[in-house]
């Protein structure tokens, strides 16, 4: 424990570690190669970059003394402090003010606890490697961080052959116009000035192979958003260089599919980058079971990089911001095939949060947007961060709604408290939906936009304003349809579990009550997915997203017509299934989702008219004579009210309009109904006398949709594997 013998002295510890040393996070020293390096068999390399102790001195001198280790909460700044220039290089940028909205759930920091450490980081904290001279790294055990021995000699591309560098260019500008303002995992300043290096050669270093993948994954998305679309200028651009889009698409995925696994080996972030687009790109056109697995890779190797933390390891906000962005697309990504596969979701969010993202550069809007009335009253944004906000705390919400329906719906034979727990769970879930609704900045609400001929008024006020400003006036429209659409879906989402219920004689009348407004609620909501003008959304990657939502919507309104034949309710759900139907059909020549969704719908709607008939026909025309008169009454004495309350939030009242005080507000006709009944029948009594659907109407709906009840009720997957071949 005294001083080192003579003649032996400890390497003097540099100012400037080399890479590897400072990614292991070892005591480097001021010999080149230093001492580890040598002992390891490795290359020592230093990269020319400002000391990170330094920088971080330089800040805490500018800090108060009295903040002490903790940073204090600064006075709000107006938002355009926080902004990045566009053009700034990014090491200029590390002074940007993060000025988004925290969420209730911290990220956590670098974890410390053992129970967060790896064996093989026990094992090197335990031998001590920098006092050993010696090193445990190399990738080699399982846990290792470490970087694996790379060839770091000359490779090519195999599958495709790189094309010219105008059409490079062009496929990245179509993904940064079609695709960027949806799923946002890159920054697009400093993702072109990497693409021009690649796209530069023909032959890359083994360094160079994930940037290299995540530039084809790119244009991949790109190509694949406007091969149908006939008006893009840049047809032109391929047939002046005779290449064939489809065969490009074809070699592109074919190249990203070689060297998949070897990216994955590499594990920077272009590996979480590419997975998810090349999930994204088969899970709506191609293999949903390959876009199951590639997602589960995405996520394990945001995980294998620590993205849930928000590490002090990266000062540059650039790099850190990249982070965030693949983090938080993790868990929308994770939520989103939970949902339409019907499986567990593989991040605990329990243990790991969303983080919060920044005003960004390549985020900033156009500033004669800025001067739109409608634009400056929301809140004066200076950016379309807000979307990205709201969209992650979104998926974060459907995320616990799923975890806590699952949980509950684990018998296989539903009683009485099974039946109230999921009620219970379905009324919360939406209370969580309405307190993010209330949320939703104006900029990115669809109702405020589509009230009072906003949106025409808007593309009127536009139509003079350069074509960048147009564009992103079009992304906002469609960035706000896109949160109604998902809202609407994930309202949906929470009352579906009531609604694969059947109403049986011992069913109680508060169940019956929870079916009946899961009914309205679920219908309401598909009814506003009917209306949302989806052809805008025509030639973007997210129109199969539209038409999955449009597929859900559509089966909910073949409820009404059967469960309430010939009202006034059945006729908008049919007019809504129409809709849809037309939609569909508009996309269906180019989209497979879409044109499956047009033909299902279309069968379904099909039997669900011969079912709504048959009904009629079978003797309940007087029990729907009384409830069409009776909510055309309750229309004509509560109209005005209903309006009213819809305004505010956009919610549609439930299709008959029935309130729930429907019996109280009758009693001599409830009375003169129930009087001779026994306790079993009472609840298909009032059922059928306030609208309600009764047991007999879900048998029937069994009968009706048959081996469409699968694709009904249960989970997606089933839904994914129809859509996913077509005939």
């Amino acid at each position: 424990m005294g001083s080192d013998p003579p003649g032996l002295s400890k390497p003097l510890r540099t100012s400037q570690a080399c890479d590897r040393c400072r990614r292991q996070k070892l005591k480097c020293d001021s010999s080149r190669p230093c001492v580890l390096c040598t002992h390891a068999g490795h290359k020592c390399e230093t990269s020319h970059r400002t000391a990170r102790r330094t920088r971080r001195r330089k800040t805490e001198r500018a800090q108060p003394r009295h903040l002490g280790v903790h940073k204090a909460i600064a006075p709000a700044k107006s938002p355009s402090a926080s902004i990045i220039p566009a053009g700034t290089n990014s090491v200029e940028i590390s002074d940007a003010v993060e000025t988004s909205h925290p969420y209730s759930e911290r990220s956590p920091k670098e974890p410390q606890s053992g129970a967060n450490a790896s064996a093989i980081d026990f094992a090197r904290r335990v031998f001590n490697e920098e006092e050993a001279g010696r090193t445990l790294t190399g990738a080699s055990i399982p846990g290792d961080t470490g970087a694996p021995t790379i060839d770091n000699s000359l490779w090519h591309l195999t599958e495709v052959e790189l094309p010219p560098e105008a059409v490079m260019l062009a496929l990245i500008d179509v993904y940064f116009e079609r695709m960027q303002w949806f799923v946002v995992l890159f920054h697009e300043p400093s993702f072109r000035q990497t693409a021009r290096r690649i796209i530069s050669g023909n032959a890359w270093r083994r360094q160079d192979l994930s940037p290299t993948m995540a530039v084809l994954a790119v244009a991949m998305i790109g190509l694949q958003s406007v091969l149908p679309d006939q008006k893009w200028p840049g047809h032109e651009i391929l047939r002046a260089h005779s290449i064939n889009g489809t065969e490009l698409m074809h070699g592109f995925v074919n190249e990203i599919r070689r060297n998949l696994l070897d990216i994955s080996v590499d594990c920077r972030i272009e590996a979480v980058q590419v997975c998810f687009l090349v999930s994204s790109y088969y899970v709506y056109h191609n293999s949903p079971s390959i876009a199951w697995t590639v997602s589960g890779m995405a996520v394990r190797s945001a995980y294998a990089l620590d993205l849930y933390t928000k590490s002090s390891q990266y000062e540059n906000p650039v790099v850190d911001e990249i982070r965030s962005r693949c983090w938080n697309h993790a868990i929308v990504a994770d939520t989103f095939t939970s949902i339409i596969y019907g499986r567990p979701s593989s991040i605990d969010t329990g243990l790991v949060a969303l983080h919060s993202i920044r005003d960004m550069d390549d985020l900033i809007l156009d500033p004669l947007l800025l001067k739109n009335e409608w634009i400056s009253a929301s809140g004066n944004p200076k950016t379309t961060a807000g979307f990205f906000t709201m969209k992650y705390e979104l998926y974060n919400i459907i995320r616990h709604i799923l975890s806590r329906l699952r949980r509950l719906q684990l018998r296989s034979e539903r009683i009485e408290e099974d039946l109230q727990a999921i009620a219970e769970a379905s009324r919360h879930s939406q209370e969580q939906l309405a307190l993010w609704r209330r949320r939703v900045p104006q900029l990115f609400d669809f109702e405020f936009w589509s009230r009072e001929n906003r949106l025409q008024l808007f593309q009127q006020q536009i139509e003079t304003f350069p074509e960048r400003a147009k564009k992103q006036a079009e992304t906002i429209i469609l960035q706000a349809a896109c949160l109604q659409l998902t809202y609407d879906g994930a309202l949906i989402q929470a009352r579906r579990p009531l609604l694969e219920q059947k109403i049986t004689n011992a069913c109680s009348r508060s169940v019956v009550d929870a079916i009946h407004e899961s009914l309205g609620v679920a219908t309401a909501a598909a009814l506003r997915i009917s209306r949302i003008p989806v052809l805008r959304f025509k030639h973007h990657f997210a129109e199969s997203f539209v038409s999955l939502q449009q597929f859900t919507a559509g089966v909910i309104l073949c409820i009404p017509p059967t469960s309430q034949p010939f009202t006034s309710a059945a006729h908008e759900a049919k007019a809504g299934i129409m809709r849809i139907i037309h939609a569909s059909t508009a996309f269906g020549s180019h989209n497979r989702i879409a044109k499956q969704t047009a033909q299902l719908l279309t069968e379904l709607l099909k039997v669900t008219v011969e079912r709504e008939m048959s009904g009629a026909l079978r003797g309940e025309t007087s029990t729907v004579s009384s409830i069409d008169s009776s909510a055309s009454q309750l229309h004509e004495q509560h109209g005005p009210r209903l309006s009213s309350t819809q305004a505010p939030s956009g919610e549609v009242p439930p299709p008959t309009a029935l309130p729930l005080d429907f019996r109280q507000s009758h009693p001599s006709q409830a009375q003169q109904n129930d009087q001779g009944r026994t306790d079993d029948t009472m609840g298909q009594a009032r059922a059928e006398l306030s609208g309600y659907p009764s047991a007999s109407i879900f048998e029937q709906l069994d009968d009706t949709f048959g081996a469409f009840g699968e694709c009904m009720f249960s989970d997606y997957n089933s839904i994914i594997q129809v859509l996913a071949f077509p005939d």
